[in-house]
């Protein structure tokens, strides 16, 4: 296909036309960037200047700062999709992807307490991006993003409030929380577009979907969420709890089975959406039995979910929109496929090879590494040039 030479070329106003292309692209780097700064800080090699140090920088970073991009570069993407009305483009897109970018910079290097603001400042703004076309047009099916996305914001307060000690609460809690949200966000947004794309690409409507069963999941994720809020990391009320989970967890793996995931196999773009989602009933079985004494930790789930769930399930619809949106067939390329294999064998190591081989966690931890740089890194280096280039340039 032959363009003019200016849609081969960079495009500040391509880039900044929609959201997906500044918050995946910043997002991916970030998270191919931020997981070496993080060993690097723990062996040693550089130093965290800012409020948040080690595990606590790692944590928040991973949920408030990667994550959170990635979300809300799908929902201004999506939100537009389904209102028909605009989200933050051009100048106020260049506005929230500076606050986001310095905010990262200054909780690294210090600077004051200004990082702590400009990362406040983030998701508030943020959402007023979705709340608006969403509440113009009462679009009451989607209120539950702005929500879920102020449930967020509420959480990342919390947990600087700890950083600076005005409140006493454990971090872990708190990342707990935020996890929760995404996974509600998965849960809801996966069960509509997962047997949608499924079906649509097989030509076949094979792949099923039950209301009544959805309704009842996010109902669950909402109250698992209630009772994070007040149990935390905690095993009090253990028994009770892992009964709720293991619900949950079966409830989650009957709607799987709807999908037929069996039928997606051959398929990448496709395969990557159920096995990503399968990791959140794999976290809920993992929670469960900690709480019910099994040789394992609670925060093994969380990564379960983190690094399965949320991770895969963003790159899986990153790579879908990117190419959907900028006019590209979804046919993958051995790019595509190595990421959806990096990513599913960072989940698997960091989750089972803990374990299986519990006396080589370093060796487990630096591999699972390895694999997500791997992931992102790929996604970062093929999509610049995708996500900056007006629509339709191959």
């Amino acid at each position: 296909m032959s363009k003019p030479p200016s849609a081969a070329s960079f495009s500040w106003e391509a880039f900044f036309s929609l959201g997906f292309r500044p918050f995946y692209i910043a997002g991916a780097a970030y998270a191919a960037i931020s997981v070496p700064l993080w060993v690097a800080s723990v062996v040693g090699l550089i130093e965290i200047n800012g409020p948040l140090e080690g595990v606590l920088w790692h944590s928040h970073e991973l949920i408030f700062g990667f994550a959170v991009a990635i979300l809300i570069g799908f929902l201004y993407t999506a939100v537009q999709n389904w209102t028909g009305q605009k989200t933050p483009t051009g100048p106020a897109l260049v506005g929230l992807l500076a606050l986001w970018l310095s905010a990262r910079v200054f909780l690294f290097v210090g600077g004051g307490g200004l990082g702590q603001i400009l990362d406040l400042l983030f998701l508030p703004l943020a959402a007023l991006g979705i709340a608006i076309p969403l509440f113009k047009t009462r679009n009451t099916r989607n209120y539950f993003t702005v929500g879920l996305l102020l449930v967020l914001a509420l959480a990342n307060a919390l947990f600087h409030a700890v950083a600076l000690d005005i409140i006493t609460l454990d971090p872990a809690d708190i990342f707990l929380w935020a996890v929760d949200v995404f996974a509600i966000f998965i849960t809801i947004i996966g069960g509509r577009i997962i047997p949608l794309f499924t079906n649509n690409a097989l030509g076949v409507k094979r792949a099923q979907r039950k209301q009544r069963l959805e309704d009842v999941l996010g109902a669950g994720m909402v109250v698992l969420l209630l009772s994070d809020i007040y149990f935390g990391m905690s095993y009090e009320a253990a028994t009770l709890r892992a009964a709720g989970l293991l619900v949950l967890a079966g409830l989650h793996i009957v709607k799987i089975g709807l999908w037929r995931p069996q039928i997606t196999w051959g398929k990448p773009m496709l395969w990557i959406l159920p096995v990503s989602y399968a990791w959140l009933p794999i976290a809920l079985l993992l929670r469960a039995g900690a709480l019910l004494d099994a040789p394992w930790d609670q925060v093994l789930a969380v990564h379960a979910i983190t690094v399965g769930s949320i991770a895969g399930m963003m790159l899986a619809m990153m790579t879908r929109s990117a190419l959907g949106h900028s006019g590209r067939p979804l046919t993958p390329s051995w790019v595509e496929i190595a990421i959806f294999y990096l990513i599913v064998m960072s989940a698997a190591v960091r989750v089972f090879g803990v374990l299986l081989y519990p006396q080589g966690y370093e060796i487990v931890l630096g591999t699972s590494a390895l694999c997500w740089v791997g992931a992102f890194g790929l996604f970062t280096a093929k999509y610049w040039s995708i996500v900056t280039r007006s629509r339709g340039w191959l």
